[in-house]
């Protein structure tokens, strides 16, 4: 992958420092978001891979470098140069193709496509597969006709709807910001997000937004709200000089112009036909009030949507109900939670039920960092959508969640740590991976560890002062309670873990982590750098494997990576299988086990010819892991089924890229993790 311009700009920050820099830092040397910083992080990451770095992420320090020092120097070598094309992203190049379609005033070609995002018929093919549920969720039909072409079928208002979320999804506040008051507007945005933004000129929407600043003079429009104005106002002059008529309700266009809003819309929408020669249409000016009156979060009239304040403290007052009982914190008491909703919830509401777009730019950052708190808001606004009518969007939950948050901080942000143990049959591949998902969904849980079942006594219990169980697999009677969850941590085992995380006391002992011993140290170390060489050295792929059964399947998996004994080794994986399923990711099965006969551990990669049935859906691909029960090996090798949680591209890697690759990527994870364990020990 080509480095684009903002990538370099984020290298260089993370060259010229020393250690972990926080993406609130980048962002404010490069006057961009945080959002911004971490959207670009994931194609980063897999741009590194080339040059033997590795882009090291830490929760709450940020982010760092770390590679050989000549490595280094080639990376600060190449980021010096002049990208004379930059490539694209493949989301870039599907937001340029949805963009394309819904602009589109007849069928296009495929081989147009291709020849305009210089890709083959097939990837634009592909492309248009993965686009068709977002379309679908805008309530948008794609449509392809052989010898016709590709073109969308929808409602006005909601290719409308789906182009501004699109322009939203491409472009943060700061850079939309920097595109309306720069004239230049050179460093608004890279090329690649010019090129998203090919539907609105730039010439065209400073004009429109002088308008805007003209006939709102005196009003009280934060920037963000002028914006989304703005960028709404662009779209719908390209979408008239093309001849697409919005259509409204008859009786809401009646009651908004009753507000002293929809003057100043005629205004706006006068001076709009005057600059770009158009008859702008009376519901094309009832959109722009609606605008302006969400911008404010002026009352609606009642039948444009109206909510009165004794029913905006009613559905604030669900939502602290709610979110108290999930939460299990006292935030029904919350005056300050109370008030801050009922301002929220006015506008908000209006926006929602006039179905106007609602953008929040810290909906990833959230969504990110804070994904237990968006559950508990999703898991709270049942009135809100009982009074909409609808879903809530993602954008609008956010919103919800931070005031959550916020309470939360205040009522018990000082709650003690709740120690959790996650248990597997074997304690090797899916209970590392179930850690991880849990280390990143919850931050008030702290995974002290991970162990097989059979290991799992009320013994090991007290001494690590564990306060409950995850568990793969239903487990004895216990003196803590045991959540049984699957390695994907679904919905429902969130909410199994949320309603013990609620009731949970946690335990007043204390932990103490003293160093071992340096000969101690040692041992292991030597034990760590043994088991890595194995795994690396033994790497094996093996491509187009044949199989109809689980057996089969099993019988593979043993030949692939030992010599002799493999019936035993089959036979071991089979036993894992029947105790329960060993899904780690979409159309992915992980086939470990542990055993003495085992001297090295040992790692492949299966890629079936034909899809193999598994449960109620299908295997592609299969991971093979196999450990002798020494410790450092089922570390390592835990590690690789760590990494498809944290690394969101690590699955693609294992079930589509070559060996080289998939060795490089290890290299770069055993790394990772053997200078973690060098500071941990020495």
């Amino acid at each position: 992958m080509e480095l684009t311009a903002r990538m370099r700009a984020i290298l260089s920050a993370l060259l010229a420092a020393d250690g972990y820099v926080p993406a609130e830092r980048i962002a404010s040397a490069l006057d961009l978001s945080a959002r911004t910083i971490t959207r670009e992080m994931h194609g980063l990451e897999m741009a590194l891979m080339p040059y033997g770095i590795t882009l090291l992420r830490r929760t709450g320090a940020g982010f760092m470098l770390t590679g050989d020092k000549a490595d280094l120097m080639r990376l600060r070598t190449q980021i010096s140069k002049v990208n004379v094309r930059g490539e694209l992203t493949p989301d870039q190049r599907r937001s340029i193709l949805v963009t394309r379609l819904l602009m589109a005033d007849e069928p296009l070609k495929l081989f147009a496509l291709a020849r305009i995002l210089d890709v083959t018929d097939s990837t634009v093919s592909h492309d248009l597969d993965r686009l068709q549920p977002f379309l679908v969720e805008q309530g948008i039909t794609l449509v392809r006709r052989p010898g016709l072409g590709v073109y969308v079928e929808g409602a006005e208002r909601d290719i409308r709807s789906a182009l501004v979320r699109i322009i939203h999804d491409c472009m943060d506040e700061k850079e939309l910001l920097a595109l309306v008051a720069d004239d230049g507007a050179e460093g608004a945005a890279s090329a690649a997000d010019r090129a998203l933004l090919g539907l609105v000129d730039g010439a065209q929407i400073r004009t429109i937004d002088d308008i805007v600043a003209e006939e709102t003079h005196g009003r009280d429009i934060p920037d963000t709200a002028r914006v989304g104005l703005v960028v709404h106002l662009a779209l719908a002059v390209r979408r008239m000089q093309q001849h697409d008529a919005i259509v409204m309700d008859a009786g809401t266009l009646i009651e908004l112009r009753r507000t002293e809003e929809f003057a100043t819309a005629r205004m706006i929408a006068a001076q709009l036909g005057a600059a770009f020669s158009l008859s702008v249409p009376e519901a094309e000016i009832g959109y722009i009030t609606m605008h302006l009156l969400g911008a404010r979060g002026t009352a609606l009239p009642a039948g444009a949507g109206r909510v009165d304040n004794f029913r905006l403290v009613q559905i604030a007052q669900s939502i602290m109900r709610l979110a108290s009982e999930k939460s299990g914190a006292p935030l029904i008491r919350s005056r300050t939670l109370l008030s801050g909703l009922v301002n929220h919830l006015a506008p908000a509401l209006h926006r929602l039920k006039l179905h106007m777009d609602i953008r929040n730019p810290l909906l990833a950052e959230v969504e990110a960092e804070h994904p237990e708190l968006m559950e508990l808001a999703r898991y709270s606004t049942r009135m809100m959508e009982e009074e909409v009518g609808t879903p809530l969007p993602a954008d609008e939950i956010a919103y919800i969640a931070i005031h959550i948050g916020a309470a939360l901080t205040e009522a018990g942000g000082d709650r003690p740590v709740v120690r959790v143990l996650v248990a597997c049959p074997t304690g090797l591949g899916t209970s590392r991976l179930l850690a991880s998902r849990i280390r990143r969904a919850y931050e008030r849980i702290r995974v002290v560890g991970e162990l097989s079942s059979l290991a799992l006594t009320a013994q090991e219990i007290t001494r690590r002062a564990v306060d409950f169980v995850v568990s793969t697999v239903p487990l004895p009677l216990l003196p803590v309670p045991v959540v049984v969850a699957s390695a994907f941590l679904t919905a429902s085992d969130r909410a199994r873990i949320d309603a013990v995380l609620a009731a949970c006391v946690p335990q007043s002992a204390i932990e103490t982590q003293e160093k071992p011993q340096f000969s101690e140290a040692m041992a292991e170390i030597h034990c760590l750098s043994g088991a890595i060489h194995a795994l690396l050295t033994g790497f094996r792929l093996c491509a187009d494997v044949r199989v109809q059964t689980l057996p089969q399947l099993a019988d593979a998996a043993a030949q692939l990576l030992v010599s002799e004994g493999s019936a035993d080794v089959a036979a071991a994986l089979l036993r894992r299988e029947e105790i329960a399923p060993t899904w780690v990711a979409p159309q992915m099965v992980l086939l470990h086990t542990e055993a003495d006969m085992l001297r090295i551990p040992q790692f492949g990669i299966l890629r079936l010819a034909q899809p193999l049935p598994y449960g109620a859906d299908t295997v592609h691909t299969a991971l093979v892991m196999l450990a002798p029960t020494e410790t450092a090996a089922k570390q390592l090798l835990g590690m690789i089924s760590a990494q498809i949680a944290e690394r969101p591209n690590f699955t693609d890697i294992l079930a589509h890229g070559d060996a080289d690759e998939i060795h490089r990527t290890l290299e770069y994870v055993f790394e990772e993790h053997f200078r973690e364990r060098l500071e941990e020990l020495l």
